[in-house]
């Protein structure tokens, strides 16, 4: 038996080092029509999609997808870890609590959508009071719109997607829509039924406060501890132009020029 130890090993027997697979992040999505959206596959297609798989391949991780999954489950999911990222988001005190919260993009613009044929020119705030609204329920809008929501709250109807939302607004049922200005445009783009049928009003809704849009790290994810090396490669894509390449300001967007000069 020592005979047998002391005989050379192998090449192959020697001690190989440890190969350590590059972590998996799971990225939770609900359906944002431009920026991240599911066209009739189980992969999400959009802007923030090119974003995080360059982010993940510029950090070192493998990144999962959810299926379609609803805003409020997914911010369900965030606070029990059980995913560990969502993206697209605005800041609030009670989501700081179980997310870190990192900014990349500084706005997503918000308009009100009416019925091509309704005659009223609606150009300021005051104008809105006695309309009755639909507003996304469980999303964030800027400061000076959730604040405008809260005097309404009375006149407001939330619903769970822009695409409820239109059709109650072709219908009849409400005056107007608030809502983000490109996802809904897509919306409208996406059925022929929906052409010439509405407008953007040229009330303004940019407000003035900080107006952030959020990568989002839960803080009870196992991943948790990889949030200074996100926000270090997510900087750098912000510095180096990606960031600003991919989430297009919505003035430069014909369709949405198109719906803002629509007249009945």
């Amino acid at each position: 038996m020592l005979w047998l130890w002391l005989l050379p090993k192998p090449a192959g027997a020697e001690i190989q080092p440890q190969v350590i697979a590059p972590p998996t992040l799971v990225w939770c999505l609900d359906h944002f029509p431009h920026f991240h959206e599911y066209d009739n596959s189980d992969t999400p297609v959009g802007p923030s999609v090119v974003l995080m798989q360059e982010l993940a391949r510029r950090a070192g991780f493998q990144l999962s997808f959810t299926p379609r999954t609803s805003l409020a489950r997914c911010l369900k999911l965030m606070e029990q870890g059980d995913v560990d990222l969502m993206s697209n988001l605005r800041y609030s005190d009670e989501r700081n609590q179980f997310m870190y919260l990192l900014p990349y993009s500084s706005n997503v613009a918000e308009s009100l959508f009416l019925r091509k044929a309704d005659q009223r020119l609606i150009d300021s705030k005051a104008q809105l009071r006695g309309l009755t609204l639909a507003t996304l329920r469980h999303y964030l809008y800027n400061p000076a719109t959730m604040a405008l929501i809260a005097e309404e709250s009375r006149h407001i109807a939330q619903v769970d997607s822009i695409e409820v939302a239109l059709e109650m607004l072709l219908r009849n049922r409400i005056d107007g829509l608030v809502a983000p200005t490109i996802s809904t445009t897509e919306a409208i783009k996406a059925i022929s039924s929906y052409q010439q049928r509405f407008k953007i009003a040229p009330l303004d809704f940019s407000g003035v406060a900080p107006n952030n849009i959020h990568l989002a790290i839960a803080r009870n994810s196992p991943n948790a501890a990889l949030k200074p090396l996100l926000q270090q490669h997510l900087q750098t894509m912000i510095d180096d132009g990606t960031v600003a390449r991919l989430i297009r300001n919505p003035k430069d967007r014909p369709d949405v020029k198109e719906l803002k000069l629509q007249q009945p």
